[in-house]
């Protein structure tokens, strides 16, 4: 995974929280996880685009205009089916966590929907 495909993925594990409204402690962990496991090749330091992601899917989330841009702008990063596919897994693994709500059902859908390799 390149670092500019990293970086969307954690804006779009950052917008995911949000789904529902309720920010878990599981999720909260996954995302760190995730962190971890895809690793870090930025001048950013990961502390401060953490908290620029979160700043961002917060504000995207306030509209479901605006998270339907963002969760757009953000998976047109990955271009490959492998790619698609893996973000559907990371991000569907951080929703199902603490159970899915409906409006993470409705989140994952449009995920699906802006990735349309998948398969």
């Amino acid at each position: 995974m390149t670092q500019p495909q990293r970086e969307a993925l954690f804006d779009l594990l950052a917008l995911s929280i949000y789904a529902d409204a309720h920010i878990s402690l599981a999720e909260e962990d996954l995302v760190q996880q995730a962190f971890v496991k895809k690793g870090w090749k930025s001048e950013l330091p990961k502390n401060l685009f953490i908290e620029e992601s979160f700043a961002r899917a917060r504000e995207a989330a306030e509209t479901d205009e605006g998270v339907f841009d963002y969760l757009n702008e953000r998976a047109a990063v990955f271009t490959t089916n492998a790619a698609q596919k893996e973000v559907c897994d990371v991000v569907k693994k951080i929703l199902e966590s603490d159970g899915m709500a409906e409006d993470e059902n409705e989140f994952f859908s449009l995920l699906t929907q802006s990735l349309p390799r998948v398969k």
